[in-house]
């Protein structure tokens, strides 16, 4: 009688191993590693599709990764002499653009403000942390994204960043710098203008 209510015990124990191993399955995007329900088809943070394997999740257990780059910033320069504006990037997916109220989209770097001739478009770029540093990725956008003055991006292509890359969004060019991890201080992401 005890062999049966062990086997029993051992049957039980298997399928609870198995029902908590089906609902940490989920479906990790590839572009912002955002953490998708196993039946999604789409990522709900990005849009992008998801991959069809699915990732083993534990739901309970927190995994901590420690990037080489805490945040980045990127330094705007103004025309006519007139300073930088300053942006902190401390996402893991930035969108870079112009804000348009009417369309409901606000950028976390809004160059509306730095581009008078509106040739960044509302939805520009992206600026992603990938694996210790930043990426970006242009949106289709319709004056381009240009790196170190010469290199067009491809759009939806990743391209890795390092300190003193210039980067223009159409016209707009800015300076992209990353801060280390240690001894950060916590500040708001927005514009600075310096004279």
């Amino acid at each position: 009688m005890s062999r049966t209510l062990q086997s029993q015990s051992q049957e039980q124990l298997t399928v609870r191993r198995a029902a908590a191993s089906k609902s940490r399955s989920a479906r990790v995007c590839e572009r912002c590693f955002a953490r998708n329900e196993a039946g999604d088809t789409f990522c709900k943070v990005c849009g992008e599709q998801l991959p069809e394997s699915l990732a083993d999740v534990d739901s309970d257990a927190t995994r901590r990764l420690v990037p080489a780059a805490a945040r980045a910033q990127l330094i705007v320069e103004l025309g006519n002499g007139g300073g930088t504006a300053e942006f902190w990037i401390e996402k893991d997916v930035a969108l870079v653009g112009r804000s348009s109220p009417a369309d409901g989209v606000e950028p976390d770097v809004d160059l509306a403000d730095v581009d008078p001739n509106r040739l960044v478009s509302r939805r520009h770029a992206f600026i992603l942390r990938r694996r210790g540093g930043f990426a970006i990725e242009d949106l289709e956008s319709v004056n381009g994204t240009y790196l170190n003055g010469i290199q067009r991006l491809q759009p939806h292509a990743q391209t890795l960043l390092r300190d003193g890359d210039q980067i223009s969004f159409g016209e707009t060019r800015a300076i992209f710098w990353t801060e280390a991890a240690t001894g950060v201080t916590a500040q708001s992401p927005g514009l600075k203008l310096e004279h």
